[in-house]
C-alpha cells in the first residue's frame, strides 16, 4: 500500500447518537460501494479502531465523543495526539465536526470564532474540516424518513408529530406506538433500518457532503 492511499478520518461528535448515526451511515456507503469496515480494539489502550478498506486503500476512522457542544472546542489535543501523532504524517486527515447548533435560527458562522476558531487552528494537520452541523437533532434527521420509522415500530404515523425538537418528536412518536425511545447505543437497530438515501437527499445535515468526501478518497476507481 503506497503512503499516498493511506485516509485518516476523525470524527468529533457532540453525543452518543451522533456516533451510532454516523458509524451507521459509513457502514451503509460501504456496502454501497463495494468496501469493507472492520472494528478492532487496541490491546495496550483498549480504543475501538474502525478501518475501511477497498483494494489497496485503506481508510483509518478515530472518534471523540464530548457529550456535550461546549467541549467541542478542545477537541484539538484529541486529534493531535490520538490522530496526528499516533499514525504518523503519512496518513492525510479529514476532520468532520457533527454537532447541533442548539437554536433552529442559528448562524453557523459563530462557530467558526472565539475558541472555535483556535480549534480550527489546532486541526491544521488535516487537510480539510466539515461541519456537519445541524439545525436539528439527529433525530430531525432521523425522522425524514418517517415511515421507517413507523415501520421499525411496526406502528402507525400520527397525522401531526407533536414537539418542538426532534428528540421530543421522536420519544412522542415511540409513546403514540406504546413504546420507549432510547437514544445512544440502543437507537442503533432504529438507526440501520432506515432509509439512508432518503436522508441524504433530505440535507437536514450534510450527508452528501460526507458521501463525496470519502467517495473521492477510498471509494474512487
Amino acid at each position: 500500500m503506497s503512503d499516498e492511499n493511506l485516509f485518516g478520518f476523525a470524527f468529533v461528535f457532540e453525543g452518543d447518537t451522533e456516533k451510532v448515526f454516523y458509524l451507521a451511515f459509513l457502514e451503509y456507503l460501504c456496502n454501497k460501494y463495494g468496501a469493507e469496515i472492520v472494528r478492532s480494539t487496541q490491546e495496550t489502550t483498549m480504543d475501538v479502531v474502525y478501518r475501511i478498506k477497498k483494494d489497496d486503500r485503506e481508510c483509518v476512522i478515530k472518534s471523540n465523543t464530548v457529550n456535550t457542544v461546549s467541549k467541542i472546542p478542545g477537541a484539538g489535543k484529541w486529534f493531535q495526539t490520538e490522530c496526528v501523532k499516533k499514525y504518523g504524517h503519512k496518513y492525510k486527515w479529514i476532520v468532520f465536526l457533527c454537532y447541533d447548533l442548539d437554536d433552529y435560527q442559528a448562524d453557523i458562522s459563530k462557530f467558526h470564532k472565539g475558541d472555535w476558531a483556535i480549534l480550527r487552528e489546532s486541526l491544521n494537520r488535516a487537510e480539510q474540516i466539515l461541519d456537519v452541523a445541524a439545525a436539528a437533532d439527529i433525530e430531525d434527521v432521523m425522522l425524514q424518513d418517517l415511515l421507517g420509522v413507523c415501520n421499525y415500530l411496526n406502528g402507525n404515523c400520527p397525522s401531526e408529530l407533536k414537539g418542538r425538537k426532534g428528540k421530543t418528536k421522536m420519544k412522542n412518536l415511540f409513546r403514540f406506538n406504546n413504546c420507549y425511545y432510547h437514544s445512544g447505543k440502543r437507537a442503533e437497530a432504529l438507526i440501520k433500518s432506515l432509509d439512508m438515501e432518503k436522508l441524504i437527499r433530505g440535507n437536514l445535515v450534510p450527508l452528501g457532503a460526507i458521501e463525496k468526501l470519502i467517495t473521492s478518497s477510498i471509494f474512487q476507481d
